[in-house]
């Protein structure tokens, strides 16, 4: 047992120490006692007295990803029952590591799920229709789920979500793998009214498209060490910036499987490398698959040894045979997929696919197809992916499980995947079913009117990120002064 309690009055002003002391709760005059366990990747399971109550994003058993993704540590069956005899079960989104098909096919139908209230009803109707009583959850409101421990849900444009769970004296504030979306002085205002505030949330390189090649076929991803201390950096000052005083990985504990994604296993934050570059001392850090005691802020190792169990390992590529070919119907469907994206017209020209060795262009601007390639007024990308992971793709929507998967090559030519071509054809239209200019419009108004402060702050952020840092960037690289003006900036960022 390791003991990370702090004194509760550290950080915590009198005023917030005696609304935790005297807020309505039924707690304080049962003298429950909560616990929280980390199950691997974004699956967590609340206790009340030793009663499993409510658990988030089970992926308990298989693959996911098209059989790229296994869990880091399978759970076991004891865990895999607790969270069966949860009441109570959240899912942030629809991403297949936090929506597990498989995985429900273990939960009784009497389980109530909670979801968070998205822009499309693709998730509620899916669950409804697999039999269970689904509950949406009415955004930054609280839910009682049990005495003393309630739940308050913040979804956002990203189309992830945000789950802030009060157990007691305690703060929960489970991001998974979420970003802010502008809400951080709200969640940071709520905290100040706990004496214990703890964030659990993605800490990751590799989980998301970065199998990047060049014109040679050569991958172009910096190496593991480049990059792996700004992320930790950057998520350490968001968690200190909630004014937490724990924070715990969530959302990474998985291994790279397939024999053609297993090269970025070497992109993975472990637990050694989060300690090594972990820059807030302020914020206490909590390994993964543990189970925290909430009344004394203690925890206790679930296994012995933070070692992923390699075993999953394989040499196959799950259902994909990367020499199949298409047919002219299964290309017309292709074809078809792209095109109906109208959000993403203003910065890709043409989408080229190959498959088994063939390449085809799919012209989104008129006249796109015939430009020569290597022009420098064509923006486009070029994927090569195989057959059945494609077309099961085509068929249901989702871009995002191809991009994540990390075994599909994706060379750019001329633009970028971020800020626009991802989350316009993964989180929108995926998720969202966006697709249309007119119909963005509609989606980001409803955004802003739901959270006006937030929805502003976002915006700018996102063009910070993806404007003007790279502006910067590019005048360092320009003038030779890259290396210093990122030590510069990263110990700005660190005051």
């Amino acid at each position: 047992m390791e003991n990370l309690c702090l004194c509760a009055a550290e950080g915590t002003n009198r005023a917030a120490r005696w609304f935790a002391a005297y807020r309505l709760s039924f707690a304080w005059t049962t003298n429950m006692k909560y616990q929280f366990e980390t199950l691997g990747n974004a699956t967590i399971l609340f206790f009340a007295d030793g009663r499993p109550v409510l658990a988030t994003d089970p992926w308990l058993t298989g693959t996911c990803y098209y059989g790229s993704w296994a869990l880091e540590k399978p759970p076991t069956p004891e865990q895999i029952e607790n969270v069966c005899r949860c009441p109570y079960i959240w899912i942030s989104h629809g991403h297949p590591d936090h929506l597990h098909h498989e995985s429900l096919t273990l939960i009784p139908r009497s389980v109530r799920l909670l979801i968070p209230d998205h822009y499309d009803r693709d998730i509620h109707d899916f669950l409804v229709g697999e039999g269970f009583d689904v509950t949406v959850l009415p955004f930054k409101t609280w839910v009682p789920v049990e005495a003393g421990l309630r739940v308050m849900c913040l979804d956002n444009p990203n189309q992830d979500a945000i789950l802030v769970v009060e157990a007691g004296d305690a703060l929960i504030i489970d991001l998974n793998d979420s970003p802010l979306c502008g809400e951080g002085p709200f969640l940071r205002h709520l905290g100040r009214r706990y004496a214990k505030r703890f964030v659990l949330a993605l800490t990751a390189v590799d989980a998301d498209m970065m199998n990047i090649i060049d014109a040679g076929g050569r991958r172009i991803k910096e190496p593991p060490e480049e990059i792996m201390p700004g992320a930790i950096e950057r998520i350490s000052r968001i968690v200190a910036g909630l004014g937490a005083q724990y924070f715990c990985c969530s959302s990474s504990q998985h291994i790279y499987v397939r024999a053609d994604s297993v090269w970025a296993n070497e992109y993975r934050v472990t637990w050694p490398k989060l300690q090594q570059y972990w820059t807030r001392k302020e914020v206490q850090l909590i390994e993964p698959f543990v189970t925290v005691d909430l009344e004394d802020c203690s925890y206790t190792r679930n296994h012995p040894v933070q070692e992923p169990d390699v075993s999953q390992i394989t040499d196959a590529t799950a259902d994909d045979d990367w020499d199949e070919r298409l047919t002219e119907e299964e290309w017309e469907k292709v074809a078809a997929f792209f095109r109906r994206f109208e959000t993403i017209v203003d910065y890709v020209d043409f989408i080229e696919v190959a498959v088994g060795g063939e390449r085809r262009r799919i012209a989104l601007r008129e006249g796109a197809d015939r430009l020569p390639e290597g022009d420098a007024n064509l923006r486009g990308i070029t994927f090569f992916v195989p057959r059945r992971s494609l077309l099961t793709t085509v068929e249901y929507g989702y871009f995002d499980d191809l991009l994540i998967g990390n075994f599909m090559k994706t060379q750019l030519h001329n633009t970028q995947l971020y800020p626009n071509f991802t989350p316009l054809i993964s989180k929108l239209g995926g998720n969202a079913k966006v697709f249309t200019k007119a119909q963005h419009r509609r989606f980001l108004m409803r955004y802003f009117r739901r959270s006006p402060a937030a929805f502003v702050r976002w915006r700018a952020e996102e063009a910070f990120v993806f404007a003007a840092l790279p502006f910067f960037r590019r005048s360092a690289e320009r003038l030779r002064i890259r290396g210093p003006a990122k030590r510069i900036y990263r110990w700005m960022i660190r005051a």
